[in-house]
């Protein structure tokens, strides 16, 4: 058999005599939309395998002198199907199958045949359908965007939007279908970023539930580190598959830079998830890393979406804003000097003084004799004082 190519036809042949003679086993395998499954043949190790996976009349996948042969396979599962070839040789014949649709759903049966023995494997797959529900945020240069999904539901789901406490309409919608299956879109438009915004979807047997809140802007100097924190809730956290997902946002361009699932991910350089709280460490800022910072955290029945704007400014724009500001304050404290000398001033002038240069009229028009004058001037200048003469008549 080895080195010789086998006809399609003496593939069903074989198919067909495994039925009467050999082995034969029956497995029901459960596959989930969009997924991936495998699809389990199990054999005695031997040479020269064999190995033909068909459903009803489709060819899924054949497998002779070493190596995958496509030529026959029906379209259906072009680019889909996987065979093990490192555990071949292990006796391991298991089919993975990629993308799993509804149609996939039925028997498949898997021949192996070796120099030592022939075995069949019938294999029911049958394919369960959950619903995936997501949040993601958009911004562009006029508006920041809300779209609540709901994918793979047999019945439309119902959306409805809450803007801190009180129902808002949606600002669009898309409903698309994929023979019995439905997706949904609900659009929202953010008008206060100050505002908590939830997304709530009322599934057939489920609820699923979206939360989106703004933070304050984060402003850090070029070359410096920054931790932009990310806000949860415990319940999040303590569901079993919880997952953590960073990415920015900047010119309507969205970019991952590190994720949580399971373990810890980072995708772009001088990014890092702190361990205990989810929070992004970014260090050697540069003016590039300015954005909005979204962390995601979902859980099967909640996502909840923070968002922090991260402004990074040059060194030179920090060095020119603190002389500016120094110099402004510098002309403000010369300003108040200057309009209190100048009051002080204006103060002084206007005070009563008296005058050494009074006239003999000036002083006789006031009732008052030189002498007396002098003798009140004497008062006023410390000097040895005449006797004070009475007017004569």
């Amino acid at each position: 058999m080895k080195g010789q190519k086998i006809p399609y036809l003496l593939l069903h042949l074989l198919s067909l005599c495994a039925m009467l003679w050999g082995s034969r086993e029956r497995q029901t395998v459960t596959g989930l939309f969009s997924k991936d499954v495998i699809l389990p043949c199990p054999f005695p190790p031997g040479n020269d395998e064999v190995i033909y996976w068909k459903k009803e009349n489709k060819n899924v996948l054949s497998y002779y002198e070493q190596k995958d042969q496509l030529e026959g396979q029906h379209p259906d599962y072009r680019n889909r199907t996987h065979l093990f070839h490192q555990n071949i040789a292990h006796g391991n014949a298991s089919l993975k199958l990629s993308n799993v649709t509804l149609t996939d759903e039925g028997l498949y049966h898997c021949y192996v045949g070796t120099e030592k023995a022939k075995t069949e494997v019938d294999v029911m797959l049958r394919v369960q359908v959950l619903p995936v529900c997501a949040l993601e945020y958009q911004k562009t240069e006029t508006a920041r965007i809300l779209k609540c999904y709901a994918f793979h539901t047999y019945l439309t789901p119902n959306v409805t939007w809450v803007r801190g406490n009180a129902y808002i309409p949606e600002t669009g919608r898309e409903e698309t279908r994929n023979g019995v299956l439905s997706s949904v879109r609900s659009d929202q438009n953010v008008i206060n970023t100050s505002d908590t915004y939830y997304c709530h979807i009322n599934l057939s047997h489920d609820n699923w539930t979206a939360v989106w809140s703004m933070h304050d802007q984060l402003s850090k100097a070029e070359g410096s580190s920054a931790v932009i924190s990310c806000e949860y809730s415990n319940n999040a956290l303590r569901a079993k598959d919880f997952t953590v997902v960073w990415k920015r946002n900047k010119n309507a361009s969205i970019s991952v830079l590190a994720s949580f699932n399971g373990t810890f991910q980072n995708h772009q350089p001088r990014v890092q998830i702190i361990q205990n709280n989810f929070s992004l460490r970014i260090t050697d800022l540069s003016v590039d890393d300015s954005g909005d910072y979204v962390c995601n955290i979902s859980a099967p029945h909640s996502t909840r979406l923070s968002v922090t704007t991260l402004q990074v400014e040059h060194t030179g724009n920090t060095l020119t804003i603190a002389i500016v500001t120094v110099t402004v304050i510098v002309i403000i404290v010369l300003m108040v000097i200057v309009v209190f000398c100048i009051c002080k001033k204006i103060s002084f002038w206007r005070a009563p003084k008296y005058s050494n240069n009074l006239t003999t009229a000036s002083i006789q028009n006031r009732g008052i004799h030189k002498e007396n004058f002098t003798h009140h001037k004497g008062i006023a200048t410390g000097q040895k004082l005449q006797p004070f003469k009475t007017p004569e008549n």
